[in-house]
């Protein structure tokens, strides 16, 4: 393995870890991130909970696409808007930066594409 193929790799590996990460935590105790659903979803009719469990859901798909490397830039693409969305709505204070970074980071792979490790590379 090239020095220059760690790199995307770790990359993938690593975001895919804290998507799915935060995944099984909002599935485990969704009403614990109640809190974090944006005010124009609660008017939606759908509940807090419901948001946060459909939200788990999609990201441990996403995350699950994306360290297996199955729909790679597809996943990478959402997963990074996903985010956007979140550093938006939790505005410019600790929280946001951060996820603006991880969001950053996560298109980073999109514009990337599949490394030599993805089943979209097979």
């Amino acid at each position: 393995m090239h020095s220059k193929e760690i790199g995307p790799l770790l990359l993938r590996i690593s975001l895919s870890l804290v998507f799915l990460y935060f995944a099984v935590v909002q599935l485990k105790d969704p009403g614990s991130w109640n809190t974090y659903v944006p005010n124009f979803l609660h008017v939606s009719g759908i509940s807090a909970n419901n948001v946060v469990i459909i939200n788990g859901f999609i990201e441990l798909t996403l995350g699950l696409f994306l360290i297996s490397g199955l729909y790679t830039r597809f996943a990478s693409l959402l997963l990074s808007l996903h985010l956007f969305g979140i550093a938006f709505f939790i505005g410019f204070n600790p929280l946001g930066i951060r996820d603006f970074g991880l969001s950053l980071a996560t298109l980073a792979i999109f514009f990337n594409g599949c490394d030599r490790f993805t089943l979209d590379y097979k």
